[in-house]
């Protein structure tokens, strides 16, 4: 299967981003770290639901043929890796949420917040169908 290989360069993709995106939330503070992250996770989300997608259309979540093992197991690695990017993204919110005090910005965080729950329960799913 073609999607094989774009899923594994993903996951590879997936390791150097969450990396780089560590070294930068070290660097950076308030609302551009948790803007930067919530970009991260919306792009890694964007990448792995087409291939979850594919994987149902091609293998109809069977996994008997080599292929659509390999796909599973990609898949599979790369929903943990966006479980594990969705839960530093909460100690990211949670270390920032009391860094201003004026409303916007707390209306800011708890969006973010809410957003980062809906990924998790998202990749959690996804998770459990292919298990």
């Amino acid at each position: 299967m073609q999607g094989h290989a774009t899923l594994i360069d993903m996951n590879m993709k997936t390791k150097t981003t969450m990396m780089f995106m560590g070294a930068a939330l070290l660097c950076a503070i308030g609302n551009a770290s948790a803007t930067s992250l919530r970009i991260v996770i919306e792009e890694q989300h964007a990448k792995i639901e087409p291939a979850i997608t594919k994987f149902q259309q091609e293998c109809g979540g069977h996994t008997e043929s080599q292929a659509c093992k390999e796909e599973h197991d990609a898949l599979v690695k790369a929903l943990n890796e966006f479980l594990s990017l969705v839960q530093n993204g909460f100690k990211v919110i949670d270390a920032h949420a009391n860094d201003q005090s004026d409303d916007d910005y707390q209306k800011k965080i708890a969006a973010l917040r809410s957003r980062a729950q809906q990924h998790l329960d998202w990749a959690r799913e996804q998770l459990a169908a292919l298990q």
